[in-house]
Order: structure tokens, then sequence, then C-alpha cells
């Protein structure tokens, strides 16, 4: 990614507060709504938000995705938008199911609302964090393509204290998007298990529009990480013939839900308004 691609988007006629809103949207989700922009912009005129999406629609940067019922979700699909962020065949250029655009409208909302957090963006970021800051071997957190596993590349990841990455608590988002039951949020903790216990000091936040989870989740969650003793991952050099045990870290889980109170498309209108936190 550009070290600050927020000019780069200025550049192509948007304002100073519309680049920054655009990085946010094409960095963390792909999508965004007309209150996304309104919240981001601390504004409520309709003539502000028209204008950008006009002026974003007529270059070509988003296309409007019709949910009927008044509801249109609007998708950065420009690879130009991309190209500027540093990553001109991201993923989020292509269109998603009903179920992953939602998610993905969540992720902003979770980013909008807890911006103080360094976000790790991109593969590229989260690889060379956790490899090169952290010193994880990258055969834990990574498939046979050397990418990260989907589960971990598909929410969003954050640091704590920006100022020291390398002791930073470090946040993982689990989005429910409306999920029946918690069997995905079970299949994501088998897989993050052995990463979560690498870093050692983290916090896993899972999120929803409901709360009807909320206590299964966290059961499952405390099952698998109390009482249970860390075990030290290994370090394997490029040849793998030698050994490098990593230092041992206390294991400090948290837990923590975020009721997130929008409404999103294909969702109930009867949906409480605002959110909570509450740490378990």
């Amino acid at each position: 990614m550009a070290a600050d691609p927020v000019p780069a988007l200025e550049s192509l006629g948007y304002t100073d507060r519309e680049a920054a809103f655009l990085y946010l949207a094409a960095a963390h989700s792909g999508y965004f709504l007309r209150r996304q922009f309104d919240y981001f912009s601390d504004r409520n005129k309709g003539s502000i938000v028209m204008r950008f999406l006009e002026k974003a629609r007529l270059a070509g940067h988003i296309e409007s995705l019709d949910y009927k019922q008044g509801w249109h979700v609007y998708h950065i699909a420009s690879r130009t938008i991309y190209r500027l962020l540093g990553d001109p065949e991201s993923q989020l250029r292509r269109r998603k199911g009903d179920a992953q655009v939602r998610a993905r409208l969540m992720a902003l909302d979770c980013v909008l609302e807890n911006e103080g957090d360094r976000y790790l963006t991109s593969e590229e970021e989260r690889l060379r964090f956790f490899a090169d800051v952290r010193h994880i071997s990258l055969e834990i957190f990574t498939g046979d393509n050397g990418g990260l596993y989907p589960l971990l590349a598909s929410f969003p990841i954050s640091l704590a204290d920006r100022t020291r990455p390398a002791h930073s608590l470090v946040r993982f988002a689990f989005i429910d998007e409306g999920l029946v039951t918690v069997e995905k949020f079970l299949r994501f903790l088998a897989v993050a298990d052995p990463l979560l216990r690498a870093v050692g000091n983290f916090e896993l936040v899972y999120i929803s529009a409901a709360d009807s989870h909320f206590e299964d989740a966290k059961a499952a969650f405390w099952k698998r990480f109390v009482g249970d003793p860390r075990r030290s991952p290994r370090l394997f050099d490029e040849d793998s013939r030698s050994v490098a045990v990593q230092p041992r870290i206390p294991l400090q889980p948290r837990f923590t839900t975020l009721l997130l109170g929008y409404s999103y498309p294909i969702l109930q209108r009867s949906e409480v308004r605002g959110s909570a936190r509450v740490r378990i």
C-alpha cells in the first residue's frame, strides 16, 4: 500500500474528507452505505453525500447495487482505486454474495467506530506483522500457497497500541452476518487457535447485529482458552534444519462482544440503533 493513499485519491477530484472515506471503505470493506459516509463526515445533509456519490459514479469508481425496499449498497469496483492503495487486483473489486456484502458493511461500521486502532489492512501487511514483528512461524497461519488462511484474511485485525506493535494487544474480529448457528465461529476458533496462542496477548471481538449467539460464542471461547496451557510454537529457518523456540508469552485471552445497532439490507427494520460493547 502507498505510504499515504489519501492525497493520491484527492488527485482524482475528491475532497480530503471524501478521499479519506473512500480509502477506509476500499481498504476495509469494498462496500459502503450512504449512512456510513454521513457518519464519517459528521454530516447529515443530502447534498454533500449526493455530490460524492455522483462524482464517484461518473468517474466509474463505484457501482450502485439495488437491494430493494430503499436499500442501495455502493461497491467500490474500480481497479484505479485499489491500484492507488497498492492492490490493483484486490478481491474486494469482485462482487460478493449477499451474506458477504453484509459482513463487509459490518466490518466498515466496526472500523468507523474504532478509528483509534491501527488496522492491518492488506494480506501483505498481516503476513509481515506476524512474521517479522511478532516473529511467529509462517506455517502457523498460512496455507500451502503461502497466503493467509481465508478465515484469518476475512475479518478485521488491529493493534490497540499503534506506538508499540511488538507488544500491543492484538484484536481479532469475527463477524456474524446473521448466522443460524455458531458453527462458523467454531471453525474460526480452530483455524485461529495456533496464531492466537502465539500472539499471547489478544482480544477476540464477536461482532453481530443480534445478540442471539453471544452466550454460545463466549462459552466456546473460554472452553478453548481457559486452563489450557499455552503451547510454545517453533520457528524454523529457511532450510528447516535448525529450530529456535520462541520466547514464552503469557497467554492473555480476552473475549468481547460488539452489538451493532444498525440496519443492513435484508435484515429486519425493527432492530435497535446504536452500539454496545461488553467485555465478558
